[in-house]
């Protein structure tokens, strides 16, 4: 297939797309933090539904699916190197520091359950 958006369109989506990502990625880590009991059953709802959704969808965002679809025709695309990596590619991108994609998951599935645990006690700790 061919792509749908092109040029500075194609540039200016694949920004907006990576930003959308790095605001769950800072919803993801710092939810727990918001003094809200609907916010925190979002966040504690938001934890297992991202996981369930990466498991599902081959360990990638289908948020990288739709960038890759709408700008290579292609649902899935190597020439995304974002897709199924986007944490390990911000690591490398914003910290300048390699890591495997392994220790990335590794890291990633244990900073969740934390959250998620946090997430929990601070909203038993609004709810007494």
């Amino acid at each position: 297939m061919k792509p749908v958006v092109t040029g500075p369109a194609a540039t200016a989506l694949r920004v907006t797309c990576h930003a959308h990502h790095l605001a769950l990625v800072l919803y993801g880590l710092l939810g727990w933090l918001i003094p809200s009991v609907p916010w925190l059953i979002a966040h504690l709802t938001f934890i297992p539904a991202l996981l369930v959704v990466w498991r599902v969808n081959a360990g990638t965002c289908p948020l990288n699916n739709l960038e890759s679809f709408l700008t290579t025709g292609s649902w899935r695309s190597a020439a995304n190197p974002e897709e199924g990596a986007f944490i390990r590619m911000s690591v490398e991108r914003y910290l300048k520091f390699r890591i495997t994609q392994e220790l990335t998951d590794r890291i990633t599935y244990g900073l969740m359950a934390l959250v998620w645990g946090l997430s929990w006690l601070h909203l038993a700790m609004l709810s007494a």
